[in-house]
């Protein structure tokens, strides 16, 4: 009896341990769904906000392009402003919800990144834009729209599937200044884009003009040319003498003013442009060659407590002292040397190619330390 009684006690414990057992596992389970659940539901929510940033950013693109085209004064308004807002919130709650799903900040991967310095460029075009309300020129917008919605088309359409993915950080990135090093020069590389950009308006503007003014004193020449062959004059610009003997002045038809007119209107108008891009390119190249600064030296101190060393010629480091020493050249041009503000833009401009290079190109041909290995893994 007693040995029935121990052998029903054990039964009863195992049967216990059992329902104990399997009570944990449908929690764990549960618990796995819901993270399952919750991930899909970021996942979704991310591809959702990219779309919704990249149509608004489109929009913005097509409404300042044609302000910037087709309208004399070239003011941009609220519409494309507004669409720039709904961009830059998207591209934020994309990074919100990324941050969420991955426990980290969004700047691991090649995705991340692209979609931060989306949302960098919209951010800094509209701090400086906003700096006079909706009275500023459409032309900046013209160009940093559109390199903001083609960022955002190549981080969700370009990249592939791998490379979009939430993954955990390695070793090297798990520190703190993965925030303050990679936000800091993903910012300036952001802020020193719009600057380029501004560059590039500068140039184009000056050239537009250069091209109104002749093309407008061709067709006036044209004209005058035109008209005095139906007149039949074969002494033009000569003084004419009257019957009775008398002088009078040559014809004021032939008379050309190409400094005063229409020609001059569209100077005043161009100097005005040119002078704000040359301002906006200045203050947007001056705070992003501070924000470079400020992430090279960050850089270099986690690179000595991540690699033992605080500068090692890496590709990517020698690519950012490249552009560090390219937005110099610009400010002492501007600032020391006094170029002339066309040659001075010229510099600035080509540093749009330069950080394009430093940031993508040495990413994604995989090479050095900094790599993500795209082109070089496929």
């Amino acid at each position: 009896r007693a040995s029935r009684a121990s052998s029903s006690s054990s039964s009863s414990r195992r049967a216990r341990v059992g329902r104990a057992n399997a009570a944990h596992e449908m929690v764990e389970l549960a618990s796995a769904f819901d993270a399952v659940n919750m991930d899909i539901t970021l996942s979704g929510a991310e591809e959702a906000l990219g779309k919704c940033a990249f149509a608004s950013l489109a929009l913005a693109s097509g409404v300042f392009a044609s302000k910037a085209i087709f309208t004399d004064d070239k003011r941009s308004g609220k519409l494309e402003q507004y669409a720039m807002y709904g961009g830059n919130a998207a591209l934020f709650a994309s990074l919100a919800a990324r941050w969420v799903e991955s426990g980290h900040f969004p700047l691991s991967n090649m995705y991340e990144s692209l979609l931060f310095l989306a949302w960098g460029i919209t951010t800094v075009h509209l701090v400086v834009t906003e700096r006079d309300g909706f009275s500023k020129s459409a032309i900046p917008g013209a160009l940093s729209a559109p390199t903001a919605a083609l960022t955002v088309a190549a981080a969700t359409l370009a990249l592939p599937a791998e490379l979009q993915r939430a993954t955990a950080l390695v070793p090297a990135l798990k520190s703190n200044w993965l925030m303050m090093h990679v936000s800091v020069m993903m910012m300036s590389y952001a802020t020193l884009l719009v600057g380029s950009l501004s560059c590039v308006s500068y140039l184009l503007v000056d050239a537009s003009q250069d091209w109104a003014m002749a093309k407008g004193a061709l067709e006036k020449l044209d004209g005058l040319v035109d008209k005095e062959a139906k007149e039949g004059e074969k002494t033009r610009n000569r003084p004419k003498v009257a019957s009775d003997g008398t002088v009078t002045a040559m014809d004021d038809s032939s008379n050309v003013d190409f400094t005063g007119g229409e020609f001059a209107m569209d100077a005043r108008g161009g100097e005005r442009i040119m002078t704000e891009m040359d301002n906006l390119a200045y203050r947007c190249l001056g705070a992003g060659f501070a924000l470079l600064t400020a992430g090279l030296v960050s850089g270099a101190v986690w690179a000595n407590e991540a690699w033992g060393s605080y500068w090692s010629w890496d590709p990517k480091e020698t690519w950012a002292l490249i552009t560090w020493l390219v937005y110099a050249t610009y400010l002492h041009s501007r600032l020391v040397a006094n170029w002339d503000k066309k040659d001075s833009c010229a510099v600035g401009a080509a540093g749009f190619v330069v950080v394009w290079v430093c940031y993508v190109g040495i990413n994604l041909w995989g090479v050095g330390l900094h790599s993500y290995g795209w082109f070089a893994n496929r």
